[in-house]
């Protein structure tokens, strides 16, 4: 259990942390809407970096060192939030919380594939970990905002502690050049589709918790609209995904991401934040579908593992690059999220079609 423990903590700390700064920003810090695309971007800005330069590490030094050192400075940068007091201090520490988060994903996923892991089981847990972090960071930031971000950085030390107990894997080190042009071909077709998706849903993801403010959701009502998501997506990972191959699952993925985001259309338009949770299930069974098919799809296809799915993160990272400045043009155009929510239900689309047309079909799985 212990990879499970680590994923299940690291999950819990990045998305209750991600839950509760736009309401920082706007409710302690005086900031606007577009502050928070600015913000989320420069997060994921540094989060792409790390990812980048430490998944390629992953595969060079180790899996093991390389994970340990990302959590450790997760959870350093992470309990600086608390000390926070003003915008310029925000972005400085963000900045610092992408780059650390970007460190460790490509070398876990690796070593849980490496361990015999079903991906399907394995990302399950992370699902799992957002459902539990952002129930109890809700309930702490009911009493105070702050808190939860305290509760994210004991999430992450708790991963690191086990990291520490991981036992050591008999693995062939592998030679990866600084930017691996080959493993990029190799796995174009699921980058493709997921910077096409993840880019449109990070549109809305940036200013999500504020959408669910406007529909009279309080912040322990956000962290419950977040579990009901995440806590079924890891339901729907360890009892579906694992079943599927790959290329079933990023279709089927991208195509039920188009009919959640409509649901949240018609929801936006007529009701409030009670209504919303039945399209979580929808949206979880989706990025389930989505996120295990993409991880199959580059431990499968690739011996350089971690620099693989370091892209993969990378890309994920990217994705929270553009899709706050979708987002900050899309509400200047059109102030709300009624266009935002159909940007990203049409992208949905198009990256099915992208994904169907570029795929080259069945891998081999030792390749």
């Amino acid at each position: 259990m212990r990879t499970e423990t680590i994923q299940t903590m690291a999950g819990a700390a990045v998305l209750s942390t991600f839950t509760y700064i736009p309401l920082l920003v706007k409710g302690l810090l005086g900031g606007s809407e577009l502050i928070v695309t600015v913000l989320t971007g420069t997060y994921a800005t540094a989060s792409f970096v790390g990812s980048y330069l430490f998944g390629r590490a992953g595969d060079i030094y180790g899996r093991r060192l390389t994970l340990r050192l990302g959590l450790l400075f997760a959870a350093l940068s992470f309990a600086l939030l608390y000390l926070v007091d003003s915008m310029e201090v925000l972005f400085l520490v963000r900045a610092l919380n992408g780059f650390t988060v970007g460190m460790y994903p490509g070398a876990l996923a690796a070593y849980a594939y490496e361990s015999k892991m079903k991906m399907g089981r394995f990302a399950s847990f992370g699902s799992l970990g957002w459902g539990v972090g952002t129930l109890i960071a809700g309930y702490a930031a009911s009493f105070e905002l702050r808190l939860a971000f305290v509760i994210a950085s004991l999430f992450f030390c708790l991963a690191f502690l086990s990291s520490l107990t991981l036992p050591p894997i008999d693995r062939v080190r592998v030679k990866v050049p600084l930017f691996p042009v080959e493993t990029m071909r190799r796995n174009l077709p699921v980058y493709i589709a997921v910077l096409i998706r993840h880019s449109s849903a990070h549109a809305l993801w940036t200013l999500w918790p504020l959408f669910l403010v406007s529909l009279g959701a309080d912040e322990f009502a956000v962290g419950i609209i977040q579990a009901t998501n995440s806590i079924s997506q890891f339901f729907f990972m360890i009892l579906i995904t694992d079943k599927y191959d790959c290329h079933s699952l990023i279709q089927t993925g991208l195509g039920t991401t188009a009919v959640a985001f409509t649901y949240f259309l018609v929801v936006a338009l007529y009701f409030d934040w009670v209504q919303l949770l039945p399209s979580q299930l929808l949206l979880g069974f989706a990025w389930s579908c989505l996120y295990v098919g993409a991880l199959k799809y580059v431990t499968q296809n690739n011996v350089e593992r971690a620099t693989a799915s370091g892209l993969l993160t990378s890309i994920m990272s990217v994705s929270g690059v553009i899709g706050p400045v979708i987002a900050a043009v899309l509400y200047s155009l059109w102030p709300g999220y009624v266009l935002i929510i159909l940007y990203g239900t049409v992208m949905s689309l198009v990256a099915m079609v992208v994904f169907g047309r570029s795929d080259r079909g069945p891998i081999d799985a030792e390749a």
